[in-house]
């Protein structure tokens, strides 16, 4: 009874408002969803994109291609939180691997195939490196005791629908690639997470032998790289399998931020490897299942930008977001 008065109430009160020529006051909008602990939305990309290149520089994060063989390049400055339109590639490209490396950027492969693409961030120009003994895609592209270490990837063959364990070294001081380059993999994959760790090169996910949900499964394996040593070792396997995600390295932990397969599948799941205890440890999930997107270390904390769509757990297509976050995980 109590809740008809209202009802009634509510309607006459609305009855008197129309008969007045007033128009009722609009509903405030809705409030933004609540992101988990530890995230903070940023500004947002100029434009979206999945499976770009990514790395900071003296502030800067310069977000570099994508699919579908973009030129575009967007740089981000941390201090301000704003983004500008750089200069673009010479190549498009997307899957491709960047370094920064005596205050230059350099673009390694992708779909641009061998083609090294470097950034001059003072005067803002392109030039061309020297190109990679064989093309690499979607591969591994970490720098290690002053050398650019590429490692896997896939054959960029359709009729050749491998991934590899190459390894290859470029030596910016020859510069050009070391004979013979390192050790390979023990596991061949393509779309892997990395980073370095005292000295050392981790490697895990991934998937294989190709680089789509129908034509590759994902890989749990995690190895290291010692290059005092040349060789790789085994540790303690990723707990859930995915690939194609984003990764780096804070306070001498790796952290695997999402990724996708087996098919259509999504991930949202973090997980941090400690290589101390050798053990894997599962965070709070990211914002939305993500797939495509890149991660940085920069300021203390991991930025994380773009990627695919995706509708519950499932990848939406190719389109990519501009969604850009500062995730700083509790220790």
């Amino acid at each position: 009874m109590a809740f008809e008065k209202r009802r009634l109430a509510l309607s006459f009160a609305l009855a008197l408002l129309a008969s007045s020529g007033c128009t009722p006051p609009e509903a405030p909008p809705p409030p933004p969803p609540q992101l988990p602990d530890g995230w903070t939305a940023l500004q947002p990309m100029r434009q979206g994109v999945g499976e770009a290149a990514a790395v900071e520089l003296d502030g800067k994060i310069y977000v570099l291609g994508g699919f579908d063989t973009r030129d575009t390049v967007q740089i981000y400055d941390i201090a301000t939180d704003t983004w500008r339109i750089g200069p673009p590639l010479y190549f498009g490209t997307d899957n491709a691997g960047a370094l920064a490396i005596g205050g230059k950027i350099h673009v390694f492969g992708g779909e641009a195939s061998p083609s090294v693409q470097v950034l001059d961030v003072t005067t803002e120009t392109w030039s061309l490196g020297p190109d990679l003994p064989y093309p690499r895609y979607a591969s591994v592209v970490e720098w290690l005791e002053g050398k650019a270490h590429l490692v896997g990837g896939w054959s960029l063959d359709r009729t050749n629908n491998i991934s590899t364990t190459s390894h290859a070294v470029f030596d910016p001081a020859i510069p050009g690639y070391v004979a013979g380059g390192a050790a390979p993999a023990s596991t061949a994959r393509n779309h892997a997470f990395s980073g370095v760790i005292e000295g050392k090169l981790y490697a895990t996910g991934g998937r294989k032998p190709g680089h789509e949900g129908e034509d590759a499964q994902n890989v749990a394996l995690t190895e290291v790289y010692d290059p005092a040593f040349d060789r790789w070792a085994p540790l303690a396997s990723l707990p859930t399998p995915r690939s194609g995600g984003g990764s780096a390295v804070l306070d001498g932990k790796l952290y695997v931020l999402g990724g996708g397969l087996p098919g259509n599948s999504v991930h949202a799941t973090i997980e941090r490897y400690d290589p101390v205890t050798d053990q894997w440890e599962q965070l709070g999930d990211m914002p939305t299942p993500r797939t495509g997107h890149r991660v940085v270390a920069a300021s203390g904390s991991l930025y994380v930008l773009g990627g695919f769509f995706s509708s519950g757990s499932s990848r939406t297509g190719n389109s990519g977001t501009n969604a850009f976050y500062r995730y700083t995980p509790t220790p």
